[in-house]
């Protein structure tokens, strides 16, 4: 029995660490003056200073870095765009000679590396060393600005951070759910928390930030994987608030569970390796203590992730040794209590902010319920990684859309071994406790094999 116990309770802690910090955000929220109504952020104006955008790119798709360029090109509000790629010499020759001869008119500059040293981090440093503007706005290449917020990017005085808007180009299951809780991220991780006057992390895209900052921290190190957490918590060390801009910024998301397994796990171990590495950083910030405690909470989320590993290989041995073993339902209550405040939140947030029906909510809940789960032993795993700080390899989140409906995700493999035995053991010898550990991981298996688009 003490097995089966240990399994369902560190399921149980999984759901809970996850539930109950986005309704304390919620609550803290609504306490605060502002609420948690939409509407502008904050509309302080500094000085004006000059603006240089930086983009870092390596193996996208030139039609796309074609577009996004162009588009920037009939943009206003910045002084020069640079572009530094990490690609065959061939590729940006290519660029460049179909690039439209605005975005150079309009300042802009391709950088090619050619030893590539330091990967996106490196290219990020270098980009920014050669930055002539007073702040520099980082982007991904396949993002797209609103005039407003590179406007608005000039006035900030030290950090700034864009509210990230998701599109959707081809209407997978995977994109319309990974939009989905993007934007129910960019909300209650961003928008609410900046609200309840809360601490709130740079973004790899769509940070501003002054020049002379970035300088003093030394730049982007090299051997970092999450950029952004990082440099959250050299900001934390050194009682810097960034601030949240107006404008957004339209932002693309994995369209198949290959792409969804490569950024979601790639986001785990970095997030998770900056905690074990540099939390020396944030206990020692200028900030109160509340604000350092929630900036390590938000840092290791995907430790939800390893305590739910923990639980499905726990349960199999269970199942095997221990039988006859029936559920007391009260002990159902703390599984029932984290779905219902997850349910809070997420109705708050489609009634503030999302304004979709009631039953797409489900739906799409429902969806990304099923994503996640079945990507939770390899997200585990890579927290355990980098709790480790076990080395990684970085991994550029697949952009072309290549559906093979007929195989299987390694995700899929991996929770299909982890569900379908404990599941049947439990069956056969009767025990309800690694049944119900078990069940959510098979059905959220056999959903995916069925519904979703592989890559």
């Amino acid at each position: 029995m003490v097995l089966s116990i240990l399994s369902y309770t560190l399921l149980v802690l999984s759901l809970l660490y996850t539930s109950l910090h986005q309704v304390l955000l919620l609550f803290k929220a609504l306490g605060s003056s502002n609420g948690v109504k939409n509407g502008a952020l904050d509309q302080r104006q500094d000085t004006e200073k000059t603006l240089s955008i930086v983009i870092p790119s390596k193996n996208e798709p030139i039609d796309i870095v074609l577009d996004r360029l162009n588009r920037l090109s009939f943009m206003e509000c910045y002084s020069e765009v640079i572009l530094v790629l990490d690609d065959e010499i061939a590729y940006v020759n290519k660029l460049v000679s179909e690039l439209n001869s605005r975005f150079f008119d309009k300042g802009g500059v391709v950088v090619s590396r050619l030893n590539g040293f330091g990967g996106r981090n490196g290219a990020l440093s270098d980009g920014c060393r050669m930055a002539l503007g007073e702040n520099v706005m980082i982007m991904d290449v396949d993002a797209i600005p609103s005039q407003s917020l590179l406007c608005n990017a000039r006035t900030c005085s030290d950090v700034c951070v864009a509210v990230w808007e998701p599109y959707v180009e081809v209407g997978t299951r995977v994109e319309e759910g990974m939009a989905f809780i993007t934007r129910f991220g960019s909300w209650l991780f961003y928008e609410l928390r900046y609200r309840a006057g809360l601490f709130i992390y740079p973004l790899g895209s769509g940070t501003a930030i002054d020049r002379e900052i970035i300088r003093s921290v030394g730049f982007w190190r090299p051997d970092v994987i999450q950029d952004d957490i990082w440099l959250g918590y050299e900001l934390l060390s050194r009682g810097i608030k960034p601030r949240l801009l107006n404008g957004h910024l339209l932002v693309s998301v994995p369209r198949t569970l290959n792409s969804a397994r490569i950024q979601q796990c790639r986001w785990s171990y970095g997030s998770v390796n900056i905690f074990s590495r540099f939390v020396g950083k944030v206990l020692r910030a200028p900030v109160k203590t509340g604000t350092k405690i929630e900036a390590i909470f938000y840092s290791t989320q995907p430790i939800a992730s390893l305590l739910a590993l923990l639980a499905f290989i726990t349960a199999l041995p269970a199942a095997l040794l221990e039988k006859n073993l029936n559920i007391c339902p009260a002990l159902l209550i703390p599984i029932a209590a984290a779905v219902i405040l997850q349910a809070i939140v997420l109705r708050f947030f489609c009634s503030s902010a999302y304004r979709v029906s009631l039953w797409k909510m489900v739906y799409l809940s429902g969806r990304v319920s099923a994503i996640y789960t079945v990507l939770t032993p390899l997200l585990g795993y890579s927290a355990l990684k980098g709790l480790a700080r076990a080395r990684y390899k970085y991994r550029i989140t697949p952009k072309s859309l290549q559906l093979r409906r007929s195989l299987l995700d390694l995700s899929e493999i991996v929770a299909l071994l982890l569900s379908i035995p404990t599941l049947s053991i439990s069956i056969i010898n009767k025990n309800a406790v690694t049944f119900i550990v078990s069940l959510p991981l098979a059905l959220a298996s056999l959903y995916s094999i069925v519904r979703l688009d592989k890559g």
